[in-house]
């Protein structure tokens, strides 16, 4: 997703039409809109809809060191052996502590960096541009104290990510006679 989209629907709907996005930008509002979007971006990745990687990893001496795959580590999911099984494992800060081996390992990604004007950012499939430029707006209206609209795009937010990141299971009709 855009950055530079998700911040002009965010003015939008706040009703901010003299901002504009750019990367030189030095309006003290963009600037607050930026952070805004890098705490609705961390609270949906960590909260709402982690973004899950997989990693091939050599655990040799009983421990891995996080610290060297291409994203920081939020949480580990499962860690896979060469014949498809779940093996134990334990985290103990930024090391994976199990057997030696060669693993699949599946874990919930961090991002790299800070969302930055320009930048584009990963989020679940589920979460729309207007969905998430609505959670924006939520937090940049409670930094800036307009607490009942903050509210109103609060509430709004959280009841688009319980429809949209709701599990939808497959649904039949039974099969009714007529006699």
């Amino acid at each position: 997703m855009n950055v530079n989209d998700i911040l002009t629907k965010a003015l939008a709907l706040l009703g901010v039409e003299d901002v504009t996005v750019s990367a030189g930008s030095t309006d003290a509002r963009l600037a607050k809109l930026v952070t805004a979007l890098g705490v609705a971006y961390m609270r949906l990745i960590t909260e709402y809809a982690p973004i899950e990687k997989e990693a091939s990893v050599t655990v040799s001496g009983g421990s891995y060191d996080l610290t060297t795959l291409e994203h920081p580590v939020f949480d580990a999911l499962r860690l896979i052996d060469e014949w498809g099984e779940s093996v134990p494992f334990r985290l103990r800060g930024r090391t994976l502590l199990a057997g030696d081996g060669r693993y699949t390992l599946r874990y919930y990604a961090l991002p790299a960096a800070y969302p930055a004007v320009g930048d584009t950012i990963e989020v679940s499939p589920k979460v729309t541009l207007d969905l998430f430029a609505r959670g924006v707006a939520a937090e940049y209206a409670m930094a800036s104290m307009m607490y009942e609209e903050s509210l109103l795009h609060e509430r709004k937010y959280k009841e688009g990510l319980m429809k949209a990141l709701a599990p939808h299971g497959t649904k039949t009709v039974s099969v009714k006679r007529w006699i």
